[in-house]
């Protein structure tokens, strides 16, 4: 009942943050007295409940001052405010200066990110895992809100992976960092995903130097000792990403999957194809507690998408008569899903997990995000969307979850692949939920509001 209440009052909040809307407002909406709802909200939020809708507010009414011509006053009035000077001031308490210096000046500005009013555990709590990435600046205070507050499962964006770890021989490994971001996740009771233990980038080159003796047991003893200082935090990880080239035909989909492996892939030429199941093989007897996932993009293409069924299938049948025994060896399949607007085909999507399933395996999307322009790599180049594209991202947001619905069986985890438009390594074609200013776009709705 109480968890009912404060959605909903959540809710109210989001819904009215043009006009006036406050506390006492609020109370009689749900029937409770005002210091009631006031002792409610703090306990489960750790903050006022007032200064709560002032800072939602004040946040929400940037769009309206850097994006639209209204003057200040205007924008004081429309959010509630008595009149201009009471907004100017309470603007600069905030932030820090004024509405007139944010128009000249257009910095970026740590606004205060919605509380969930819906929750996607109450959403999404019987199909699959919903979770976002986390790197070093979503490790600041204003974006770990939102990834707390928002996502059930985090994948460490870049810290896991080798050359963070370990850049020189002998052993030589830097835990500190990626201790840090990883403990800090599970003390919030956020489960990790690792990403990713074998791939061509990010790696040091000597790893895969040397006779093939001497590059196989660096793959080996990598993989030993990062699942073993990780054993016990983190359950399941990536362990070879992106091996299958771009560009299969037909003809190479219908032969030897290991002849449809990239061959320009340093692990490749140190060791020829049985890198990926040496790898998968040291992993689980690493420690035979975690999910081996294999990661890999493109999946919606077929012909890539019968060689990597074709992999997982060999490896697995082969595993299981060796040891006798019904496990898979590669007991997860990461299907990375980065769309473009204008290329979305709901059918390609939908096939492709249908072929998937076959392989009795758990089946993740691993990174999720829709641009609204071309794949420009780089942060920092987010633009304001068009409402057309807004309203286009969210449908195809919606249409997307709705797919993932109908195969929860299999999916165990949906994660986004960025928190916030700016700082997305595709921020040319603002993919993510949230605007720079960390406001809820409509493919949030879409995605944490669907309709029923």
């Amino acid at each position: 009942m109480r968890n009912n209440i404060l959605e909903g009052v959540l809710t109210e909040i989001e819904n009215n943050l043009r006009g006036d809307i406050n506390a006492d407002a609020l109370a009689d909406e749900f029937s409770l007295s005002s210091v009631h709802l006031q002792r409610l909200f703090k306990q489960e939020y750790k903050q006022p409940i007032g200064a709560y809708i002032r800072s939602r507010k004040l946040s929400a009414s940037i769009g309206d001052l850097l994006y639209s011509g209204l003057n200040v006053q205007d924008i004081a009035l429309e959010y509630g405010f008595s009149y201009e000077q009471a907004y100017i001031l309470s603007f600069r308490r905030e932030f820090g200066f004024t509405p007139g210096d944010l128009r000249r000046n257009r910095q970026l500005v740590k606004t205060t990110p919605p509380l969930q009013p819906y929750g996607q555990k109450s959403v999404y709590k019987n199909d699959f895992l919903v979770g976002n990435i986390i790197n070093e600046k979503y490790m600041d205070g204003y974006y770990f809100n939102v990834v707390k507050n928002h996502f059930d499962i985090i994948t460490p964006e870049n810290s896991l992976k080798p050359v963070s770890l370990t850049s020189s021989r002998g052993g030589a490994y830097n835990w500190v960092y990626a201790d840090q971001m990883v403990n800090r996740t599970l003390e919030n009771g956020i489960p990790v995903h690792g990403h990713v233990l074998v791939w061509h980038d990010w790696t040091p080159a000597w790893m895969t130097q040397g006779t093939r003796t001497e590059a196989e047991d660096n793959l080996k003893n990598y993989i030993t000792d990062v699942l073993t200082h990780y054993h016990g935090r983190i359950h399941c990880w990536d362990v070879v990403n992106e091996a299958m080239r771009d560009g299969l035909s037909a003809a190479d989909a219908a032969g030897d999957w290991k002849k449809c492996l990239r061959t320009d892939v340093p692990w490749y030429r140190a060791l020829g194809a049985s890198y990926i199941e040496t790898a998968f093989r040291t992993a689980r007897e690493t420690d035979p507690d975690i999910t081996l996932y294999y990661n890999d993009y493109c999946l919606v293409f077929p012909h890539k998408a019968e060689a990597v069924w074709k992999m997982i299938n060999d490896i697995n049948n082969r595993y299981k008569k060796e040891t006798g025994q019904g496990r898979n060896l590669i007991e997860g399949l990461g299907i990375q899903s980065h769309y473009k607007i204008k290329d979305f085909d709901e059918n390609k999507t939908r096939s492709g997990l249908e072929k998937f399933t076959a392989l009795n395996i758990e089946l993740s999307i691993s990174e999720l995000d829709v641009t609204a322009a071309g794949y420009e790599e780089g942060e920092g180049k987010d633009i304001v969307m068009s409402e057309y594209d807004a309203e286009l991202q969210a449908k195809i947001y919606a249409r997307l979850f709705k797919i993932y619905r109908e195969y929860a069986v299999y999916i165990s985890r949906v994660t986004m692949w960025g928190v916030d438009d700016h700082n997305s390594w595709l921020s040319a074609g603002t993919p993510c939920l949230f605007d720079r200013y960390l406001n809820p776009k409509k493919a949030f709705n879409a995605v944490f509001n669907p309709e029923k």
